[in-house]
This record gives structure tokens, C-alpha cells and sequence, in this order.
């Protein structure tokens, strides 16, 4: 189901400053469908059942924007569009919110930070490039596995691991910064030896910015849903794989051994790159999601 409506809000506030303290999210819901996505939850304070193909589509979300950014007291802060939901997802395709969200910032010269896993950015290359040269635009990608018979099963909607940094290479020179998330971490999934290598090493390739990484965080509902697609898809890893999670963090002491594996990577390929967050500012009042 895809449906339209009209948001009284569109910029939500948060005290995470990592990377950005304000987003800006089109659409809710998201057709990109990544089974260990933390905002599934949300959809059923909407009264919606599925969060990958129940989309709802903020068509003024321009209008909107404008009128929050014109306020006297916004302090042109970096603002992450599709901090909660891609804002490329397939969607996007048909609606074309993004070039007149990219306008009105353009207007207020208000500085971005763009996330998506699709390649479908590359349509609006022009207008980045353009927007780049009056305000300040970083663009990112996140990464689970470069192997595609997992990314099929994890992140059906994406675009291939390849196909993404080659899309962040794109941006090189034009972005403030490229960053490459390789996220979320899945354990004896995404965190073999030559996932590793390949992931470190194509950074380096294709001269990203930033590697940040993270590992997967299993809360609430999101832990049987996904311990349950493990079961389905992965069953060999099943029961070792649980083992890590009893709680919703993963066990500290293969953090620490990954952790190790990633830093001596690191160090091999010189990649101490860092992106620096803004730093979070205090406001009273926590804007609605719509």
C-alpha cells in the first residue's frame, strides 16, 4: 500500500549528534526492505502492518521544509535526509520529492547529509554538485556484505555492495566527505575474513573519506524477527549465532576479537580517516514526525 499525505512537520530532532542532530525523512516506511532495520517498530503506532510495503508518501514535504527553515531561529544546522528511511527507496522514482527538497535547501544554504543505499541518487548528480558549490553536503552509503547471496536476503531492495561504493566514489571532490558504513556488522555473516579484507580494501580503492563501523543491534521485536530470518536462511550459524545475542548488544568478547581484525586493517591500509559530528544543541521542544 502506498499512500499519500500531508506532514505538519518534517524536521525531527534528537540529542544522537552522530551524524547529524536534525532529519528529514520523505517517506515512511521503506521499500529497501534491510530485515534488521531499527525503525520497523514505529509503523504500528501508525496502524500499518508492514513496514516494507506500507509506504507513506509526505508530498508536501517541500512546502513543509520551507516553512520550518525560514524561522528566525534556525541556525542553518546539518540536516540528514533519510536518517530513519531511505530517501532514495524505489518510491522516489515515481514521486520526485528529492530535487525540490534540494531546492529549498539550496535557498536557506543549509548543510546536508545524505544516506541511501540505492543508486538511484545518481539521477540528481547535477543538482549534488550544484548544491555542493554554495552549502556544505556529505554522502554516505552503508555496507553489511559485499556478498551478494546474503545482501539478496538482508537488504533485498538495495543495490549491490559493488554498485554502492562505486556510486561514493562518484561524489569524490564534490562531497565535503564520502563515508562508507560498514554496518550493521552481522556476525559470522558479514564478518568473515575475506568480507573484511573486501570491505577495507575497496574503501581504500576508491579513495572514500571515512569508514565507520558498527555492529548489529538486536532490540525489542526486531531480535526474534531477525533471529528468525537467520534461522530460515542461515541455519548453520543458528544456534552459534544466538549464543552472541542473549541480550540485544553482541557479546563483548567477539566484539573485541572483530574489533581487533578491523583495526589491524586499518593500520595495513592506513585508513584513520574521521568524519566529525556536529556537536548536539539543546532545544526544548522535540519536533513531530509529521
Amino acid at each position: 500500500m502506498i499512500k499519500e499525505i500531508q506532514s505538519k512537520r518534517v524536521l525531527t530532532y534528537h540529542e544522537d549528534s552522530f551524524p547529524t542532530n536534525w532529519d528529514l525523512n520523505p517517506y515512511r516506511g521503506c521499500t529497501i526492505g534491510c530485515k534488521y532495520c531499527f525503525a520497523q517498530y514505529s509503523h504500528k503506532y501508525l496502524g500499518l502492518n508492514d513496514f516494507f510495503k506500507d509506504i507513506l508518501v509526505k508530498t508536501n514535504v517541500s512546502e513543509r521544509l520551507e516553512i520550518e527553515l525560514k524561522r528566525k531561529n534556525w541556525k542553518r544546522e546539518t540536516i540528514k535526509i533519510g536518517g530513519t528511511t531511505d530517501l532514495y527507496q524505489h518510491v522516489e522514482k515515481k514521486y520526485e520529492l528529492l530535487p525540490k527538497i534540494y531546492d529549498v535547501i539550496k535557498k536557506y544554504k543549509t548543510p546536508i547529509f545524505i544516506q541511501t543505499k540505492s543508486t538511484l541518487i545518481l539521477r540528481d548528480f547535477e543538482i549534488i554538485k550544484e548544491l555542493s558549490k554554495i552549502t556544505t553536503v556529505d554522502v554516505a552509503t552503508s555496507i553489511s556484505s559485499f556478498d551478494e547471496s546474503i545482501r539478496k536476503v538482508i537488504e533485498p531492495g538495495a543495490s549491490s555492495g559493488l554498485e554502492r561504493i562505486e556510486m561514493l566514489a562518484k561524489f569524490k571532490g564534490i562531497a565535503r566527505n564520502t563515508v562508507l558504513g560498514f554496518m550493521p556488522i552481522i556476525p559470522l555473516l558479514s564478518d568473515s575474513d575475506k568480507n573484511l579484507e573486501t570491505t577495507f580494501r575497496l574503501t581504500k580503492e576508491y579513495n572514500i573519506d571515512t569508514i565507520v563501523t558498527s555492529f548489529l543491534f538486536l532490540r525489542g521485536d526486531l531480535k526474534p524477527k531477525f533471529l528468525n530470518i537467520i534461522k530460515s536462511n542461515f541455519p548453520e550459524i543458528y544456534t552459534d549465532f544466538s549464543k552472541l545475542y542473549i541480550h540485544s548488544t553482541i557479546d563483548s568478547a567477539y566484539y573485541n576479537y572483530v574489533n581487533l581484525k578491523m583495526r589491524r586493517l586499518r593500520e595495513k591500509l592506513n585508513l584513520f580517516g574521521t568524519y566529525a559530528a556536529n556537536s548536539p544543541i539543546a532545544h526544548e521542544n522535540q519536533l513531530s514526525l509529521f
